[in-house]
């Protein structure tokens, strides 16, 4: 007899994929607040986003955190600061997130947050964060923010450097 799995696979072609879907889904979801969007964010359809949005995330963060576990991604403390920054309780002073904790985060949150916009209050060249918070070990609050294009870049931009220096 042998086994068909022995270890949990997530290969970086999947993360890429997960990336890519992520990717799309921020420019979807920040075009609502452009204004130049052509769909109504109905009940239906807002629905439909809030699953597509958590399953995304939720399976990329456990690919990523399983190719951590597996050391094919070997720096867990690799900060991202061009897409994802955490601060704590009232301190309000934001810090570039590494890798491994934007996973962790993600699959903790206890709320996650993407704003849409009035087109009035939107400035064409921000980008709009989704947010999670949560609370730490039971007493310490946080609040990461992540700007999910930028994210998924850094983590794509990640896997072809891991590739180039292993070929």
């Amino acid at each position: 007899m042998r086994n068909l799995i022995s270890k949990h696979r997530q290969d970086f072609n999947e993360i890429r994929r997960l990336c890519l879907i992520c990717h799309g889904i921020d420019f979807t979801t920040s075009n609502f607040s452009s204004g130049n969007c052509r769909l109504k964010l109905t009940e239906n359809l807002e629905s439909a986003l809030q699953n597509l949005i958590s399953s995304s995330l939720l399976n990329l963060a456990v690919a990523i955190r399983v190719n951590l576990y597996q050391k094919s991604i070997s720096n867990r403390n690799l900060q991202l600061p061009e897409s994802s920054w955490i601060y704590y309780g009232k301190e309000l002073i934001e810090r570039p997130a590494t890798l491994k904790k934007v996973c962790d985060k993600i699959i903790h949150a206890d709320t996650v947050a993407k704003p849409v916009f009035p087109e009035s209050h939107w400035k064409r060249d921000c980008k709009i964060a989704i947010q999670f918070k949560g609370v730490e070990f039971g007493s310490k609050d946080w609040t990461l923010n992540i700007v999910l294009e930028r994210f998924a870049e850094d983590v794509l931009n990640l896997l072809d450097e891991i590739e180039d220096k292993n070929s």
